[in-house]
């Protein structure tokens, strides 16, 4: 049966995939520009804090997409994120030549990204219906594959020559973005009365009522800790790679660590691009929750054992079976978690979902700190560790309901 996608979807994914491909280009190798211009250690203090402005930010924004109209939220954030990429052009381009504005702007785009990715994800739920949710969803994780090969490879070889060219373009790309979704999205949320007007005792108390359903909060926890894994490739083994890997040549391109970096990223992009729905087919006769676990478990390995190899004949591999693990466990858990979300709740529970981007992107932050102090063997054992610990709390979370005490508004819909 055909699935018939409205212009609201339509208009979210193009909105996706450019919002994605500017993000791919720009902000992972702001960490290692930044690594490569502060003393050891600091950049990953820096992606660290960058990560509690963006908690914080994630909160305020689920708690503002449920309370407001998300259409207005999505235009305010996604502009402010223009005006941190132009901070980092006035940064790179003289005008405000000392770090510390390079830092700010970097700041003001993980923090506008938080504030408006709960109404985007809102906007993306209440566009989709039971019979094309799982489609969009697959779509969607397609999109943003696709887009973030795209982005790596151009940001990839335009970072050391034409850094100060690409962020102007990506100034501009996000503000004509912003304009696009505003002139085409046709959407108005209902805004739920409430009697509390202290906003502050509202916003922790809608918080507190999503933090009580204790299955929600470890399929959270599990997803930041299995994420942190592939999390770590633009932090620490980016790093990594930029200071160990030894150049060399494929078809007379000079490939440094920064560019194999870029390799990799788009390895498995194309794989997702031509893989995705093919592995959907073949494994649509397996049982879920042995995909979804094996799936993940190759997927933190791969990522775990990537962080010590220095090798292409070594790093490609991995990247090949990383991915495949990937794919077929992924889109089943974003269709499987929106059944898990109250229909009155979900900018907030999409929120704090989000939060697991953020946690992970502590995780990863604190790899990077910690590899200026110990090899990189130790920095992988971290990583499968937690990543194991990760997968195992999803999968209990997700598949084994008789032994947690749910939100009852969360199980009635399962």
């Amino acid at each position: 049966m055909k699935i018939l996608l409205s212009k609201n979807i339509k208009t979210t994914l193009t909105t996706s995939f450019m919002s994605s491909l500017i993000y791919a280009c720009t902000m992972p190798f702001m960490i290692i520009y930044l690594a490569k211009h502060t003393p050891t250690g600091t950049a990953g203090i820096i992606v660290i804090l960058n990560v509690a402005v963006s908690f914080l930010a994630g909160i305020i924004g689920g708690y503002l997409a449920d309370n407001h109209q998300r259409k207005r939220i999505l235009f305010v954030f996604q502009t402010l994120y223009a005006v941190g990429l132009l901070t980092i052009v006035f940064n790179l381009s003289g005008l405000l030549a000392h770090i510390n504005w390079l830092v700010v702007g970097y700041f003001i785009c993980g923090a506008a990204y938080n504030f408006y990715t709960p109404a985007y994800s809102a906007v993306v739920l209440d566009s989709t219906t039971r019979e094309n949710r799982k489609k969009v969803y697959q779509y969607e994780y397609w999109i943003f594959n696709l887009s973030m090969a795209i982005g790596a490879s151009i940001g990839g070889f335009a970072f050391k020559n034409y850094l100060l060219p690409l962020f102007i373009g990506a100034v501009i790309m996000q503000l004509i973005v912003t304009l696009f979704l505003q002139m085409n999205l046709r959407y108005e949320n209902k805004i739920m009365d409430r009697k509390d007007t202290k906003v502050i005792r509202h916003l922790f108390s809608t918080y507190a009522k999503v933090a009580k359903d204790r299955r929600w909060l470890m399929f959270v926890v599990g997803m930041a800790l299995y994420q942190a894994a592939e999390f770590t490739m633009g932090t620490y083994t980016g790093v990594r790679l930029s200071k160990e890997f030894d150049m060399i040549h494929l078809f007379n391109i000079a490939i440094d660590g920064v560019r194999m970096l870029s390799v990799l990223q788009v390895i498995n992009t194309l794989l997702v691009v031509f893989l995705t729905f093919l592995l959907t087919r073949i494994t649509a006769g397996l049982k879920e929750k042995y995909v979804v676990f094996f799936g993940l478990l190759i997927y933190v390995t791969g990522y775990g054992v990537m962080a010590t190899a220095n090798s292409i004949t070594l790093l490609v591999p991995i990247m090949v079976v990383v991915t495949i693990g990937e794919l077929v466990a992924t889109p089943l858990l974003s269709a499987r978690e929106v059944d898990l979300i109250p229909d009155d709740k979900q900018a907030s529970y999409l929120s704090f979902s989000g939060l697991s981007f953020q946690f992970a992107q502590l995780v990863a932050g604190f790899a990077l700190t910690l590899g200026g102090f110990v090899s990189a063997f130790y920095i992988s054992v971290y990583i499968i560790v937690l990543g194991v610990i990760g997968v195992l709390f999803v999968s209990i979370s997700l598949y084994h309901r008789k032994h947690q005490k749910t939100n009852p508004e969360a199980t009635s819909r399962i």
